[in-house]
Order: structure tokens, then sequence, then C-alpha cells
């Protein structure tokens, strides 16, 4: 399992990847420490690139995503929400479980969006409750972290 730590306006955010494509993205509490010659690998060259770019507004390709640590459910409302709800949209816990073709599973979706290992990417940040509260984050500051990112993609929320 490959590591590199990214630092970012919200703060430094570590990523990992397998050889099949990125394991995972995490906020990490503490000072960036970058490490000089660290190793390349293409899927966390090509989700370095994505992260620069979605803080600067621009597309970029999306890395590969080595699910495997996920339930066949789990991994496909990762990969609708990403489809479902682009960069500036939102969409509602109840509208991502009509996308997978569960229509009652909306608190199923919420638990896998709470545990997806892959934040930002997988945009869980613009998944709100059906009567458009924010509900609840579980990466980096929580909901002053979804507020966050929510207004970076034009979709304001008060920080107050």
């Amino acid at each position: 399992m490959d590591r590199r730590e990214i630092n970012t306006p919200l703060g430094v955010i570590v990523l990992s990847a397998s050889g099949l494509g990125l394991t995972g993205i995490e906020w990490q509490s503490g000072k960036f420490t970058s490490v000089e010659g660290a190793m390349s690998n293409p899927h966390l060259d090509r989700t370095e690139k994505w992260i620069d770019g979605y803080f600067r507004g621009q597309e970029m390709p999306l890395p590969t995503l080595d699910g495997a640590a996920l339930t066949k459910f789990q991994f496909r409302v990762c990969k609708v929400l990403m489809e479902h709800a682009p960069f500036g949209q939102t969409a509602t816990y109840a509208s991502l479980a009509r996308a997978v073709k569960s229509p009652g599973a909306s608190r199923a979706v919420g638990s896998v969006m709470a545990r997806q290992p892959w934040p930002i990417l997988v945009p869980c940040h613009r998944v709100l409750k059906s009567d458009g509260q924010l509900g609840n984050y579980s990466a980096a500051d929580g909901v002053i972290t979804k507020k966050w990112l929510l207004n970076h993609e034009s979709q304001r929320y008060s920080l107050g």
C-alpha cells in the first residue's frame, strides 16, 4: 500500500493506493510532513492532480478506485453518486437510493456515505437530507467542512 500526504486549503489529506487503484482519502490532523523523493504510484499521482484541480475549480480525469474493501452495494452507491451529483449540484439520500435502484434504502445510503473511504472524490458532502438540510458529515471538521465544500462549489450555505 502506497501513501502520500498532500496539502490542501482544508488541511493535509493522506492518499492511499494499491496497485489496483485509490483505496482511501483521509484528513490528517497535524502539520504537512512532505517526504522528499516519495514513491511514485500512478493512482496517487492521478488523485493528487484531481484534488488540485478540484480546489482550483477545474475538471480533471477521475482516479481509478480500488473498492475491494466495500460490498457491491457500497461500491455501487459511491460510483452512482459520482455521476448523480456533479460539481456544483446536490442530491438527497432518497434520490441517491432511487438512483441505485433501492428506493427504500435512504438510511443504508447514508451509512455508506458516512463510511466510504474517498471523501471529496466520492462527493458525500453533496448529499443532503430530503428537507434540504445539510445532515451530517463525518470527514475532517464535520459539517463545517461540508459547508466549506458546498460553498466552494457555489452551493451557498451559511458558515455561521
